[in-house]
């Protein structure tokens, strides 16, 4: 499936979304910190056709609202709330680490909005240490990049990336003049978010997801760690519970056939 790019115009302005396929029912997908609609794309790839398939630009990321303030968990709920509403309710919605604790909160204040829910390597625990971290990154990364080449050494390494995931990696930039490429997410936004959504637990709402819902554990993840993974699996039996064995953090992208094989199968179940 080829996808097309086009914007919702919602109330805090035109989200940019890509959008896969047709059919009777739509599924909404949700990127996390620092990604872009893109990072869709390979799971959206082995997805079965007959559905439609929306990505979103989160706010403060790609090329939807980058404002100066509003950052907050309630921003993000009411921006997917009102895509939602534009595409036609009910949707299928699936979120990966941020964007699948925004996926919680959708689940559990506009259920009627939802016909499942799929949550993607995140954990309802606060996290000092993971903010103090996820800041230190992103503090850390260069804000600019003078070609494409550097641009891809930083986010590979040593490893020549495959086409489709480089593809995947230079959305997150834009121009800046003379060749040069900057980071669409602002380093002001991301630590907003990052404040702002690992500042306070979300137990109450993870045990109280009543649609269906399917939750996927990355094993080796170092955002949610078995520990916290087996106690939500504790806390909320009637949630699907998957775990990749070996697999990290980044699902969508490490994993994408496997996560595609679980959300059909999600989404097929009675």
């Amino acid at each position: 499936m080829k996808s097309s790019e086009s914007f919702l115009d919602l109330p805090a302005g035109p989200f940019r979304a890509l959008t896969w396929g047709s059919g009777q029912e739509t599924v909404l997908f949700l990127h996390g910190l620092t990604g872009v609609a893109e990072v869709w794309g390979p799971t959206v790839a082995h997805l079965a056709t007959g559905r439609r398939y929306v990505a979103l630009d989160q706010r403060g990321h790609g090329q939807s609202p980058r404002p100066s303030t509003g950052y907050g968990t309630g921003a993000f709920v009411r921006d997917t709330l009102a895509a939602i509403d534009r595409l036609g309710a009910p949707v299928h919605l699936v979120g990966h680490s941020m964007g699948a604790r925004i996926a919680i909160l959708v689940a559990v204040r506009h259920p009627a909005a939802l016909r499942t829910v799929a949550i993607v390597d995140i954990g309802p625990e606060a996290s000092k240490a993971n903010i103090q971290a996820t800041l230190a990154g992103v503090s850390a990364r260069p804000e600019t990049f003078a070609s494409e080449a550097e641009a891809l050494a930083f986010a590979f390494r040593n490893r020549e990336p495959a086409p489709a995931a480089a593809a995947v990696f230079l959305a997150r930039l834009e121009p800046a003049g003379t060749g040069q490429l900057r980071w669409r997410s602002s380093r002001g936004a991301l630590e907003q978010t990052v404040r702002s959504h690992r500042g306070r637990g979300y137990w109450r709402e993870w045990r109280s997801i009543r649609l269906p819902a399917l939750f996927i554990h990355g094993g080796a993840s170092n955002e949610v760690s078995v520990a916290v993974a087996d106690r939500m699996r504790a806390a909320n039996p009637s949630v699907r519970f998957e775990r990749y064995a070996s697999v990290g953090h980044n699902i969508p992208l490490i994993a994408p056939e496997q996560l595609a094989h679980s959300l059909g199968q999600f989404w097929a179940a009675p």
